[in-house]
């Protein structure tokens, strides 16, 4: 395939990505989701053209999600762990299972402190939002993060191949022109 055919595209994903997460201006409740599917995307384009190719628009959409967005979780969220996830998750199950599920849930984790810590102390996220349960708002969110992760990577799992699939088919759709 022709490198400004690819890159013409890759950029086309990049500012999709980019005007998907500026949504989380206007509808604040999809923080969360909208980075899982801007995920997609670059895993999409890794698939499409290859993954250094999926690494540039990580790091094109990364970049100014951060600039952009004036909700920066979303843009944390998708900086920290969702946008590359995608791209290393083939690699992390050429682990033995076990392995490969506690080096998931350490990245997640990691990613998820980070997040939480970056919002409140660089960009001024509420530190009040952690303290309504007390004590256990902190370990309770994290919990049921990590059974989100745990849901959200299965499903991705049991959809690459759909999403492999769709990058073939428009890689023959483009070729064709």
């Amino acid at each position: 395939m022709k490198k400004a055919t690819i890159t013409a595209v890759c950029g086309m994903m990049a500012a999709l990505s980019v005007v998907i997460m500026f949504i989380t201006t206007f509808v604040s409740v999809l923080v969360y989701v909208l980075p899982v599917l801007t995920g997609l995307i670059v895993f999409f384009v890794g698939q499409f053209a290859d993954k250094k190719w999926a690494v540039g628009v990580f790091f094109t959409t990364a970049f100014l999600s951060m600039i952009l967005l004036t909700d920066k979780e979303a843009g944390l969220t998708y900086t920290l762990f969702f946008g590359y996830y995608p791209l290393i998750k083939s690699f992390l199950e050429k682990l033995p299972k076990a392995l490969a599920w506690i080096v998931k849930l350490v990245i997640f984790n990691v990613a998820a402190v980070c997040i939480g810590v970056l919002g409140v102390v660089v960009f001024g996220v509420s530190a009040e939002e952690y303290k309504e349960f007390g004590e256990f708002t902190i370990p309770l969110l994290l919990g049921l993060a990590n059974i989100a992760f745990v849901l959200y990577d299965i499903a991705f799992s049991r959809n690459t191949q759909l999403l492999k699939i769709l990058a073939q088919k428009t890689q023959k759709a483009i070729l064709k022109r």
